[in-house]
């Protein structure tokens, strides 16, 4: 028997699933131009997650799910948040001014005679 002469297709399958690749990492949902979340939300989340995590005693840990209810407060998902943690990481000016206010609002949190400048959401009757 005579061997069948088929085109040799390997190259152009690797080219498919290395475009499709392509495709799929530049559809990723979040551009890398701007923030996946407002910076005011950012600023709000990582202020109470570092509130919840101050609270807890020494030896106790923190509660499990601590961090997912804070971002359902907030009506955000975690790829959301993660990916916001990202595009810091990326922009640490842009992270170093958004903090000063996380630093701001916590300090506003210790004084009581700054709470004027707290938002809404992180006032509590604490006095």
């Amino acid at each position: 028997m005579a061997p069948v002469n088929r085109p040799f297709r390997f190259p152009a399958a690797v080219l498919g699933v290395v475009l499709g690749l392509g495709l799929l990492a530049g559809c990723s949902g979040f551009s890398s131009e701007k923030a996946p979340l407002p910076d005011s939300t950012f600023a709000r989340v990582l202020t109470e997650l570092h509130l919840a995590k101050t609270r807890p005693s020494i030896d106790a840990p923190s509660p499990p799910g601590l961090r997912d209810s804070i971002l359902a407060r907030y009506d955000v998902r975690s790829s959301e948040f993660d990916a916001s943690l990202h595009y810091y990481s990326r922009h640490p000016r842009d992270f170093r001014t958004l903090y000063q206010s996380i630093i701001d609002t916590l300090q506003a949190l210790e004084y009581p005679e700054r709470r004027a400048d707290l938002p809404d959401s992180l006032r509590s009757g604490r006095r």
